[in-house]
C-alpha cells in the first residue's frame, strides 16, 4: 500500500511539474509574440517567436516523473510469494543437521537474504568454515551466492 502512495506522489508531481512548464511556455511564447509585432527583423531569424528549449526540458523531466510514478505504482511487489518460498525452506530445514542447520536457519530469521559477512558474525563460525557450508548448500540447491562488491548475498533458492 505504501508503494502505491508514493508512485501517486511521484505521478502528481510529475503532472504538476508539466502543467507549470506548460503555463510558463505558453506565457513566454504569448510575450515573444507581442514582441514580434513590433520586431523588425525576419521570421526566421526573430527569437520572440522560437518555443523556448526549457520549457520543453521540463516537461520532458515532468513526463520522466509520470514514467517513474506510474512504474512504482503498478509494480507487483511478492511479498505473499517471499513468504511462501520462506515457509518452503522451513520444510527443508527439518532435511537439514550441524552446521549446515545453523547456517540455513540463520538465512531463513533473515526473510532469505543475507550477506555472506553477516552471516559469519550471525554464526560466529569462521570464514573458511561458512564458505564450506555454503559450498554445500549451494551444490544442494539450496542457495545461491551473487556478488555484491567484496562479499556475496546469500539468497534462498
Amino acid at each position: 500500500m505504501e508503494q502505491k502512495l508514493v508512485g501517486l506522489v511521484i505521478v502528481v508531481v510529475g503532472i504538476l511539474l508539466i502543467l507549470i512548464s506548460v503555463s510558463f511556455t505558453l506565457e513566454h511564447m504569448a510575450r515573444g509574440m507581442e514582441l514580434h509585432k513590433v520586431c523588425s527583423l525576419d521570421d526566421a531569424v526573430c527569437p520572440f517567436i522560437e518555443i523556448p528549449w526549457q520549457g520543453m526540458f521540463s516537461v520532458g523531466i515532468g513526463a520522466l516523473y509520470v514514467i517513474i510514478g506510474l512504474f512504482v505504482y503498478l509494480k507487483q511487489f511478492t511479498k505473499a510469494k517471499e513468504s511462501q518460498d520462506i515457509s518452503g525452506a522451513k520444510k527443508k530445514l527439518k532435511d537439514l543437521e550441524g552446521d549446515e542447520r545453523d547456517v540455513y536457519n540463520a538465512l531463513i530469521e533473515e526473510n532469505g537474504m543475507i550477506f555472506q559477512s553477516a552471516l559469519i558474525d550471525k554464526t560466529g563460525f569462521s570464514k573458511v568454515k561458512v564458505t564450506r557450508v555454503l559450498d554445500k548448500l549451494e551444490n544442494r540447491k539450496l542457495i545461491e551466492r551473487k556478488r555484491r562488491g567484496m562479499t556475496n548475498v546469500i539468497v534462498l533458492r
